[in-house]
C-alpha cells in the first residue's frame, strides 16, 4: 500500500480517526507490514508484545487462560492494545486465516497514547462509554450517507396539476380528491403554486373569488429542483427560503413534489416516508413496494444503536398500517365492520422485526356468514406472501378455516384449549393469548379475551402449571461456553433464551390477569403488582433485550449474505462483549426457569 492508502486505512479505524494529518503521518513512520500464515501463534499469554497489530486481511482468535475462545478479530480491528498499556497479554492470539496486517511498534503506540487525549481515552474508557463512542461514530457515518443522497432517493408526492384557466372552486375539488395540500398551476410551460395556506389567507381577508381562474392567485415561478440534485442542498434551500415544499423536475417536466417533512424524515430514519407511502397507496402493487422499505429502516436504526424492542415497536406499527390498507383493499366495505382481523404470537406482542412467518386470524360477528369472507382471506394470505410475509409452517393464517370463524366458534375453541391440556392446545392457546386486533371491530377480540380470563379465574392450577411448563421445554445451555460442550458453538437464541422468557412471563400474565401484550410491558405490570421482585424484573428485561438484539444482529447479517434469517447465532462470530452479555443473559434465563418451576409447582407435575 502507498503512504496515502495507509493513511486512509488508519482513518477508518477507531481511535486513529481522532488524529489529524500530521499525527497520522507521524504514526505511519512507526508502521510496517507483516504476514503470518495460518496456525501462527501471534502472542502468548503473559507475553510482552512489541507491536499493535492492525488487520488488513485475515482472522485472529483470542483464547483465555482456560483455553476458552474470548474474541475473533477481522479486518480493520486492532490487537493487543491492552497488553501494550499494561505490559503483558491476558490472551493467546492464534492466526486462523492467513494474516496480512500493519504492525505499529510499541514506541509509536506509546507516543500516540501519551500525546493525544482522544486516542488515550478510547483505550481507557469503560465498556458502556466505549459502546456509546462507537455509536456516535456510527451516527456520523450515517450522516455522510445522507449528505450524498439525491432528491430521487426521497419520497415524492404526486402533484395536483391544473391548467391556468381552471376556476378556483374546480381546482380545489381536484386538490381534495388528490389529497394534496397544494395545487400546481401550469401556464405556458412554467409552473406556479397555490397552497392551503394561501387559500386560508385569502379567505380570512375576504377577497376569495371561487370563480376566478386559479392563475390569478398563483405564485410564479414555483421553486423547483432537479431529481438528481443533492437532498442536503435542497434541504438548505427549504430552510433559507422558509418554504415547505419544492417541485421536482426531470428534464424540465414536473414529476413530483418534495416536502420539508419528508426531507427531515429521510435524515431521521425513513419511517415517516414509509408510513406516508403505505397510507397513500392506491393499489396492491404500490402498497407492496412501500412495505418493503421497512428493512431499510431496521438496518438504519440498528446501526444507530436503537434498542431492538423499540425497533420492533416501529416495525409493528408499519405492519399494522400495511394490514389495515390491505384489509381495506381486499375485504368489501360491507363486510369490514362485522369482523376483526387479528395478528398473534410475536406479531401480536409487537416483537417481530424481520418477517419470519404469518400468525393471523379473523373473528366474524355471530349471525354473519363466515363463508362470505373465505375467498377474501385466501387472497389476503397470498398477497401477504407476495409482500414478504412467509406463510406459517403451522398454517396459523386467515386462509385456514380453523383461524377464520365466528366469535361463538372461537369461544368454543378457547374452552376446548383449556379442557384439552395437550401440546397443540397449549401452543395454539399461547399464540391466541397474544392476539391484537389490527382492522375491523376490536370489541370482537376484547370480548373473547374477557371470556378467556373469566374461564381461567376459576383456579385451574393444574392447567396453569402445565401451561407454564412450556417455559422449561428447551434446554438453556448455561454450560455452552465450556470447551467440552457444543463443539459447533451454535445457539438457537429463541429456544435457549427468548421463548423461556416469553412463555414464563406469558404464564404469569395469564394467571394474574395482565392484559398487556408485549413481554416487557407484562414484566413491568407483574413488578408493579408485586408478583416479580424489582431485581428479577430488571434482569429479565435486560436479558430479553440482549437476546433480542443478538438475534436481530444475526438476522441482518444473514440477510446481507443473501441467506434466510434464523434464530441461530455462532458464538465464534461474537465479540467478547457480546459473548459476555450472552452468557450473563442465559444465566438469568436459567434462574427465571427455576423461579417458574417453584411458582407453579412444576416439580409436582406427573
Amino acid at each position: 500500500m502507498s503512504f496515502n492508502d495507509q493513511k486512509e486505512f488508519l482513518r477508518g479505524i477507531c481511535p486513529f480517526c481522532e488524529l489529524n494529518d500530521a499525527q497520522l503521518d507521524a504514526a505511519i513512520r512507526h508502521i510496517e507490514i507483516g504476514f503470518y500464515p495460518h496456525e501462527t501463534r501471534l502472542i502468548e499469554i503473559n507475553a510482552h508484545p512489541e507491536h499493535l497489530y492492525l488487520i488488513i486481511k485475515g482472522e485472529v482468535k483470542a483464547y483465555d487462560a482456560h483455553d476458552e475462545l474470548a474474541r475473533v478479530y477481522h479486518a480493520k480491528e486492532g490487537l493487543d492494545a491492552d497488553a501494550l498499556i499494561e505490559g503483558r497479554s491476558a490472551f493467546r492470539y492464534e492466526v486462523t486465516e492467513d494474516l496480512i496486517c500493519y504492525e505499529m511498534s510499541r514506541k509509536g503506540f506509546r507516543e500516540l497514547f501519551d500525546a493525544h487525549e482522544g486516542f488515550r481515552q478510547f483505550y481507557l474508557m469503560d465498556m458502556v462509554d466505549r459502546i456509546n463512542y462507537l455509536k456516535k461514530h456510527a451516527n456520523a457515518s450515517d450522516l455522510s450517507a445522507f449528505m450524498v443522497a439525491r432528491v430521487r432517493d426521497s419520497y415524492l408526492h404526486t402533484p395536483c396539476i391544473v391548467p391556468e384557466e381552471t376556476p378556483l372552486v374546480e381546482a380545489l375539488k381536484r386538490s381534495v380528491a388528490a389529497k394534496s395540500s397544494s395545487m400546481v398551476v401550469e401556464r405556458g410551460g412554467e409552473y406556479g403554486i397555490v397552497t392551503d395556506s394561501d387559500i386560508k389567507n385569502l379567505l380570512a381577508s375576504g377577497v376569495l373569488d371561487l370563480q376566478a381562474p386559479i392563475a390569478s392567485i398563483a405564485r410564479f415561478p414555483m421553486i423547483a429542483v432537479e431529481e438528481s440534485d443533492f437532498l442536503f442542498n435542497v434541504y438548505l434551500q427549504l430552510i433559507s427560503r422558509n418554504i415547505k415544499r419544492v417541485g421536482v423536475l426531470r428534464q424540465g417536466e414536473l414529476v413530483g413534489m418534495l416536502e420539508q417533512i419528508d426531507v427531515l424524515s429521510y435524515f431521521a430514519n425513513h419511517s415517516h416516508l414509509v408510513t406516508v407511502k403505505i397510507e397513500k397507496a392506491k393499489t396492491v402493487d404500490a402498497l407492496r413496494e412501500a412495505s418493503l422499505d421497512y428493512l431499510n429502516i431496521v438496518r438504519k436504526l440498528y446501526a444507530q444503536g436503537v434498542k431492538a424492542r423499540y425497533i420492533a415497536k416501529l416495525v409493528s406499527e408499519i405492519n399494522r398500517k400495511v394490514f389495515v390498507r390491505l384489509f381495506e383493499m381486499i375485504v368489501p366495505e360491507v363486510l369490514q365492520a362485522d369482523c376483526a382481523l387479528i395478528v398473534m404470537g410475536s406479531e401480536g406482542r409487537g416483537e417481530q422485526i424481520i418477517r419470519t412467518d404469518q400468525d393471523n386470524g379473523l373473528i366474524v360477528r355471530d349471525g354473519v356468514d363466515v363463508e362470505a369472507y373465505r375467498p377474501h382471506m385466501e387472497q389476503l394470505t397470498q398477497t401477504l406472501v407476495s409482500f414478504g410475509y412467509p406463510p406459517c409452517e403451522g398454517n396459523i393464517m386467515v386462509s385456514n378455516p380453523h383461524w377464520c370463524k365466528s366469535r361463538s366458534d372461537y369461544r368454543l375453541q378457547i374452552h376446548h384449549w383449556i379442557d384439552t391440556p395437550e401440546m397443540e392446545s397449549f401452543m395454539e392457546f399461547a399464540i391466541f393469548f397474544d392476539a391484537q386486533c389490527v382492522a375491523g371491530d376490536p370489541t370482537l377480540l376484547s370480548e373473547l379475551k374477557t371470556d378467556l380470563f373469566s374461564r381461567l379465574n376459576k383456579g385451574d392450577d393444574v392447567y396453569m402449571a402445565r401451561f407454564a411448563n412450556l417455559a422449561t421445554l428447551f434446554e438453556t445451555p448455561v454450560g455452552f461456553f465450556s470447551t467440552f460442550l457444543h463443539r459447533d458453538r451454535k445457539i438457537d437464541l429463541k429456544k435457549a433464551g427468548i421463548f423461556p422468557i416469553v412463555q414464563g412471563v406469558r404464564s404469569l400474565a395469564l394467571r394474574y390477569g395482565v392484559s398487556a401484550l408485549s413481554t416487557v410491558e407484562r414484566v413491568k405490570h407483574l413488578r408493579q403488582e408485586g408478583i416479580l421482585e424489582e431485581g428479577m424484573a430488571r434482569e429479565l428485561v435486560e436479558a430479553f433485550e440482549i437476546l433480542f438484539y443478538l438475534r436481530l444482529m444475526q438476522q441482518l447479517e444473514a440477510l446481507a449474505r443473501g441467506e434466510e434469517a434464523s434464530n441461530t447465532v455462532t458464538t465464534d462470530h461474537l465479540t467478547k462483549i457480546q459473548r459476555d452479555l450472552l452468557k450473563d443473559s442465559l444465566q438469568i434465563v436459567e434462574q427465571f426457569k427455576k423461579y417458574i418451576t417453584r411458582h407453579f409447582g412444576l416439580e409436582n407435575l406427573g
